[in-house]
């Protein structure tokens, strides 16, 4: 993990760099942040890196697929509200990616499923057509017709969808949807379009890394526990000869 944050500091630290010499501001994050500096390397990631790491992660996801770029999105996804444009993409990538195997496969859609959920259910309207666009596809590991005719219909009414979803939805999907199920699922689905209220992922607030530094030493790191003191001795134990 801490190779891995080192490199997603450096990469943002590189985006914001070539973005400045160009006479451009840093790479947005889509849900209206700037990228900010990379944090001191070795500190455990804060909610202030988000922009430079889902910067990271779309160039990552641009350059070296969604295999590549699933671990700095899942960092940026689990910070909660206001990173719902991540989960989204995480979501995006996971039903795409192949795994070792079979199981991990069906793990990967699984994840899709829950992140494309969760940002479903915060209001972002990518999410919820691709939710509706993905369960009613009979080809796909989430084929679920009534869930289906559900996010067609919040997503219908979703007032952000013509901003920052990709259209209206095929003319012919709820009818068919609706055609092919009972008339106790339809109500159903109508009922929770009507009565849908959002649902978002509580926000990740961690420590301030001026505290961290106060806590952990005057790098920020957060340093395993029981390392041992310069001269490898812990304080009170004499040295053995």
């Amino acid at each position: 993990m801490k190779s891995v944050f080192s490199a997603v500091a450096a990469a943002a630290v590189l985006i914001s760099a070539a973005s400045a010499q160009e006479g451009q501001a840093p790479d947005q994050t889509g849900d209206g942040v700037i990228a900010p500096e990379a944090p001191p390397e070795n500190a455990a990631p804060s909610e202030s890196d988000a922009g430079g790491l889902i910067a990271f992660a779309r160039e990552t996801r641009k350059e070296k697929g969604c295999a590549a770029a699933a671990p700095s999105y899942r960092v940026v996804a689990g910070m909660g509200e206001g990173r719902e444009a991540a989960q989204h993409e995480l979501g995006e990538c996971l039903l795409t990616m192949t795994g070792a195997n079979d199981v991990e496969t069906d793990l990967f859609r699984q994840e899709g499923a829950f992140w494309l959920t969760r940002a479903a259910y915060a209001g972002n309207a990518r999410a919820q057509r691709k939710l509706a666009m993905e369960t009613a596809s009979p080809a796909s590991a989430l084929h679920d017709p009534k869930s289906s005719l559900k996010w067609s219909l919040v997503y219908g009414k979703n007032p952000d969808a013509d901003l920052y979803g990709y259209g209206p939805l095929p003319g012919t999907l709820v009818p068919g949807l609706k055609s092919s199920l009972t008339q106790d699922e339809i109500a159903e689905a109508e009922a929770f379009a009507k009565n849908f209220t959002p649902i978002t992922l509580p926000k990740f607030e961690g420590p301030k890394r001026e505290e961290a530094k106060k806590r952990k030493g005057s790098t920020g790191a957060f340093e395993p526990a029981g390392r041992r003191p310069p001269g490898g001795r812990r304080p009170g134990v004499a040295e053995q000869v």
